[in-house]
C-alpha cells in the first residue's frame, strides 16, 4: 500500500512538473531568420512569438499582481509581453501603484529612478520566467497629440538613455508606434530620431517592429527601412470576422522580405467597435459592468481570438499576440476604465480565450515554425476571401499539411502536396488542444475531401505522412 501511494504521489509530481515545462524558454536574445520568415534565437532555435497585450502593467499593478500575472501566462504558453512604458500624456501625472510619476520636475529628460526601479522588477520577474517584453516607449500622443512631449533632439537623448538601461537585457524588444500612424513628416523625423537614440544605446542588441494604429500594418510606413526588423499590423476590433489573413498575406509577398504578425487583433472580452457604445459621461470615473445587451454588437469570444490567432498563423505570420478587454488595462472596480469591461482583470486571467492560445503554440511547435509554409493550393474549392476562409500551411519537407477551418466546413486537400504513400489524418481541436486518433488516407486519387468532427465551429485537420 505505501509502495503505490509513493507511485501515486510521484505520478502526480511528474504531471505538474510536465504542466509547467511543457512551453521552452529561451532565455537567448532574438534575431530574424535568414530567410527573413520567422524569428529565432541567437542560437539558430526557432521561436514561435506567443504574446499578450499588458500594456498598462506599469501603472496598474504592484509587484505581486505583476508575479501573479507574468506567472499565469507563463504557465498558459505566453512568451511574449507587450507593454507600453509611458502612459497616455494625460495621464502621465498620475502616479503608478508605488507612488511614483513616470519623471521628475515635469521634465522628460530627468527620469524618476523610483517609477524605473519597478519597470526593471517586471523586465527582470519576465525574464526569470522565459518571457519577452516587447516595450513601446510610449503611446503616439507622446510624439503627435496636440500635448506632445517629444521632439527630434529629446526623442534621441530618451531613446538612448533607455537602450543603454536595457543594452544588455536579453528578453527586450523594442515597439514603436503606439497605436498611431505617422501622418506628417515631423512624425517620421522624431519616431526616427526615437530609432536611433535606442539602437546607438542599445548598440542594435535587440530586436525593432513598430505598432500602428487599427486596420494597418507596418509595412504602410516602414517596411523598407533597416530598423524595422519584423512587421507587426494592428487588425483592430471593428468585426468579428475581419479578414486578418489578409494583411499577412500582403506582408508576405513584400520585398524585402520580413517576419510579420498580427499585433492587435479582436480582444476576447471587448465590445465590437466599442467607439459607437453609448455609455454615461460618468463610465470612466465610475465604472460598473455592463450586459452584453447594453452594447451595439455584443462583446468578442474566445471563438472571435482564436479565428484571428490561427488564420493570421496559417497564412504565414510567425507568430500572434491575443488581447483582453479587461486585462490590457488591468481593470477592477473602482478603478479608472477606458473602455467598458466586462470581468476585473485577475477573473479574465483565465478566459478562454487565453487559456486556449497555448494550445495553437504548442501545434505550431509541434511542426516548426521554420519547417512550415503557408501554401493556399493545398486546398482544391477554397475561394481565398470571405468569412469561411479556410487557411493551410504546408511542411517545406512534404512531410505535413495543416489545414484550419473556421466553421466546420468541409474541404478539399490536395494530396499531392505531401511527400510518401503512407498518409494519416487527425483532427485537432483548437479549443482543448486534443487530437483525434490517426486515420489511414487512401492515395487513390490527387484530392480528397474532408469533413470536420462538427460543423459551426473550428477544427485543424493534420495530413501527414508517417
Amino acid at each position: 500500500m505505501k509502495v503505490k501511494f509513493m507511485f501515486l504521489v510521484l505520478s502526480l509530481i511528474l504531471i505538474i512538473i510536465d504542466g509547467y515545462s511543457q512551453f521552452s524558454n529561451p532565455n537567448l536574445p532574438l534575431k530574424v531568420s535568414e530567410n527573413g520568415r520567422y524569428l529565432q534565437t541567437t542560437d539558430g532555435k526557432a521561436f514561435f512569438w506567443m504574446g499578450d497585450t499588458a500594456w498598462e502593467i506599469f501603472h496598474g499593478l504592484d509587484k505581486s499582481e505583476a508575479d501573479f500575472y507574468l506567472e499565469t501566462r507563463a504557465s498558459q504558453g505566453f512568451n511574449v509581453i507587450q507593454v507600453a512604458l509611458l502612459p497616455e500624456v494625460s495621464r502621465i501625472k498620475v502616479p503608478n501603484r508605488m507612488g511614483e510619476i513616470f519623471f521628475n520636475n515635469g521634465n522628460l529628460e530627468t527620469p524618476n529612478e523610483k517609477y524605473f526601479e519597478f519597470v526593471d522588477y517586471v523586465i527582470h520577474k519576465a525574464s526569470d520566467l522565459g518571457l519577452f517584453i516587447a516595450m513601446m516607449p510610449s503611446w503616439g500622443d507622446a510624439w503627435s497629440g496636440e500635448n506632445h512631449l517629444f521632439n527630434t533632439e529629446n526623442a534621441f537623448r530618451f531613446g538612448n538613455y533607455l537602450g543603454s538601461r536595457y543594452r544588455y537585457q536579453w528578453n527586450i524588444i523594442w515597439l514603436f508606434g503606439g497605436d498611431t500612424n505617422p501622418t506628417q513628416e515631423e512624425h517620421y523625423t522624431i519616431i526616427r530620431s526615437l530609432v536611433r537614440g535606442i539602437k546607438q544605446g542599445d548598440g542594435g542588441s535587440h530586436l525593432c517592429s513598430y505598432h500602428p494604429a487599427g486596420d494597418c500594418s507596418s509595412a504602410s510606413f516602414f517596411h523598407n527601412e533597416d530598423w524595422l526588423d519584423f512587421n507587426m499590423t494592428q487588425t483592430g476590433h471593428s468585426s468579428r470576422k475581419l479578414p486578418n489573413y489578409m494583411y499577412v498575406l500582403n506582408n508576405y509577398s513584400m520585398f524585402p522580405v520580413k517576419p510579420s504578425l498580427d499585433g492587435e487583433p479582436r480582444y476576447e472580452d471587448l465590445p465590437v467597435r466599442f467607439w459607437e457604445m453609448k455609455l454615461e459621461d460618468s463610465y470612466s470615473n465610475h465604472a460598473y459592468e455592463i450586459a452584453d445587451s447594453l452594447t451595439p454588437y455584443g462583446y468578442f469570444t474566445d471563438y472571435d481570438a482564436r479565428t484571428a490567432a490561427y488564420w493570421s498563423v496559417f497564412s504565414g505570420a510567425c507568430g500572434h499576440t491575443y488581447g483582453n478587454g479587461s486585462i490590457w488595462c488591468f481593470w477592477e472596480k473602482g478603478k479608472f476604465a477606458p473602455l467598458a469591461v466586462k470581468l476585473s482583470w485577475k477573473d479574465a486571467m483565465h478566459s478562454p480565450g487565453g487559456e486556449q492560445m497555448g494550445h495553437l503554440r504548442n501545434l505550431i511547435e509541434l511542426f516548426g515554425i521554420d519547417n512550415l509554409s503557408p501554401d493556399r493550393n493545398v486546398i482544391t474549392n477554397n475561394s481565398f476571401s470571405g468569412e469561411n476562409y479556410i487557411a493551410a500551411l504546408r511542411a517545406k519537407d512534404g512531410s505535413a499539411v495543416l489545414v484550419y477551418s473556421p466553421d466546420g466546413e468541409k474541404f478539399k486537400v490536395s494530396l499531392t502536396k505531401l511527400a510518401g504513400n503512407n498518409i494519416f489524418a487527425r483532427w485537432f481541436d483548437p479549443r482543448t488542444g486534443k487530437m483525434t486518433e490517426k486515420s489511414a488516407v487512401k492515395r487513390t486519387n490527387l484530392s480528397c475531401e474532408f469533413t470536420p468532427p462538427s460543423k459551426g465551429i473550428d477544427w485543424v485537420l493534420s495530413l501527414e505522412n508517417k
